[in-house]
């Protein structure tokens, strides 16, 4: 077989395994319909790169963990360079990959990055057979060292670049810390027209975290770098453009950077691409402004996703996370009246204890409109490299899932965890998976003050249903809920589950149809080429809406 060295341009194939091929972390209820950001950005990177311009890449993205899949794309294409792009789910089956790929063509120049290309995970016994089969690591930002590794691949030069981990009989060895690229010298898949259309979009306004938390993936990052007006502007006309069903923010938080937030106001107010789409983003409370609530009350919907972790001071400040929670509690009580809120919160936290957990998870399913639990990962760049002694963690190094540490046995871990699973089979759309739990706090039936379907005047449910049967084929009405929140119409659509919320209009709270004082909103995985149906059931049911919404606020 004829090496790939032997083409005289180099070709770089960027590898990795979708998160849809792990059962533990998809999430179903979700609507997103990811692709690798990460990869489509590297790949943007080098294709603007002037010098290589002869460069020929290829993303190889698969929703499966096994070799023989990957291979037969890599046989077809024969790259010079392979790029493994590791995570938690993949840098198992991409470890037998990369000696696979070693066997098949020994000069295949192999890289690897992602969130787990460090050496604090290459040194666990599970990984130790990647420095047999990879040439460098990169432990970090991509952008430019992979544009350099492209460009010298060839000799031996790119050995000195600085941003490496080399494997060596004595250990993996740094050539030195990366440089941090300025941010807008990298173009976005959006600019290139490369990203998939269709796909959710991804948007990035700033890199890092400016609070440094020993449990989080961001590490010691600083958070002085922000993308410019100019760069995110072309940025959305270019999500706008690939048509782009909703938006998930990148960043630590929406409002953890002002520089960023307010290039990302003054893009937004130019292009107006986020004011029709649903955006999914994290949020700080405790640093929310005014200024944030506007740009966020400007998005066609906005669910924000709150990582509070713990409601416990003295767990979140031995973890280094500052947090002001009575005002956590003020911000949330303006924000739940205008935005879908999720609430996160870490199982297993070293220095928690049971019963400071369940008053955290009790106290925030009375608060949030989603919950989401994750067991505690040991992850590098966080508890795997910062943990102190004294938290006496240990984890399972093939998952790094915590399986016991400070205030926390095995068993105590696995009695919480079932918990948490059984109060979520009794709500909305619950997922248990090995790793987490998640569900939705809203459906009335658990809301003690709702009214139920006796409110509803005889017969009003029959003749719904047979008027959807007549005007929206598909859409079926199984009940309608109603509390003093609104009115909720549980409905089977097309494309799954949705829950349409009537309530009366408040003004500056995002909706999706408003009528006659009553603002609809709806909840669930509706893909847009639904909305034509769903106006349709709006004209069906909004007789009997107005008429219970106005009941219920007299």
């Amino acid at each position: 077989m004829a090496s790939a060295q032997a083409f005289r341009s180099p070709r770089l194939a960027l590898v990795s395994i979708d998160l849809e091929a792990s059962s533990d972390w998809e999430d179903p209820i979700a609507d997103l319909v990811s692709f690798n950001y990460g990869l489509k950005k590297l790949e943007a990177s080098v294709r603007a790169c002037p010098e290589l311009v002869d460069v020929e890449t290829r993303v190889i993205s698969l929703g499966t963990k096994e070799p023989e899949a990957f291979l037969a794309e890599l046989e077809a294409f024969r790259p010079s360079i392979v790029a493994l792009s590791l995570y938690v789910w993949s840098i198992g089956p991409l470890q037998e990959l990369a000696a696979r790929i070693k066997a098949w063509d020994p000069e295949v120049r192999l890289i690897v990055g992602g969130p787990h290309a460090r050496a604090s995970v290459f040194s666990l016994r599970p990984y130790q057979g990647l420095a047999r089969s990879v040439d460098a690591a990169v432990a970090g930002e991509g952008e430019q060292v992979l544009r350099d590794i492209v460009r010298l691949h060839q000799g031996e030069a790119w050995r000195e670049l600085a941003g490496l981990w080399l494997p060596g009989p004595l250990g993996w060895r740094s050539t030195g810390p990366l440089p941090r690229p300025e941010l807008d010298a990298y173009p976005s898949p959006y600019q290139l027209g490369t990203a998939p259309h269709g796909a959710t979009g991804y948007l990035e306004t700033f890199r890092g975290c400016p609070i440094h938390c020993s449990f989080c993936q961001w590490g010691e990052q600083a958070s002085d770098r922000v993308h410019s007006a100019e760069y995110l502007r072309s940025h959305l006309i270019g999500m706008r453009e690939r048509a782009v069903p909703n938006v998930f923010v990148l960043d630590a938080a929406f409002n953890l950077s002002p520089r960023a937030f307010r290039a990302l106001a003054e893009a937004e107010r130019e292009v107006g691409v986020l004011r029709h789409t649903r955006v999914h983003g994290h949020l700080y409370p405790t640093l929310l402004t005014e200024e944030h609530v506007e740009l966020l009350a400007s998005f066609g919907h906005a669910q924000l996703s709150v990582g509070v972790q713990s409601l416990d001071p003295k767990v979140l400040a031995r973890l280094g996370r500052p947090f002001d929670l009575a005002r956590f509690h003020r911000v949330l009580d303006a924000l739940r009246t205008r935005f879908e809120i999720t609430l996160e919160l870490m199982l297993g936290l070293p220095g928690d204890d049971p019963a400071s957990f369940r008053e955290t998870f009790e106290r925030t399913v009375s608060l949030a409109d989603n919950v989401r639990v994750f067991k505690t990962l040991v992850l590098p760049d966080a508890l795997l490299d910062r943990a102190d002694v004294g938290m006496n963690i240990d984890f399972d190094p093939e998952t790094f899932l915590l399986r016991s540490c400070t205030g926390w046995t095995a068993d105590t871990l696995r009695r919480e965890f079932e918990h948490v699973a059984r109060v979520a089979e009794e709500n909305h759309n619950a997922v248990v998976k090995e790793a987490w739990v998640g569900f939705h706090t809203y459906d009335a039936r658990r809301d003690p003050s709702a009214f139920g379907e006796r409110a509803v005047p005889d017969g009003a449910l029959d003749r719904l249903r047979h008027s959807l049967g007549m005007r929206a084929p598909g859409w079926h009405l199984r009940a309608i809920r109603g509390g003093d929140r609104g009115l909720w119409f549980e409905l089977e659509t097309p494309g799954g589950e949705v829950v349409l919320e009537a309530v009366a209009t408040v003004v500056g709270r995002p909706r999706f149809v408003e009528r006659e004082g009553v603002s609809y909103s709806h909840r669930g995985a509706l893909d847009r080429k639904y909305a034509p149906g769903l106006v349709n059931v709006i004209d069906v049911v909004h007789h009997d809406a107005a008429s219970l919404v106005a009941v219920r606020d007299a």
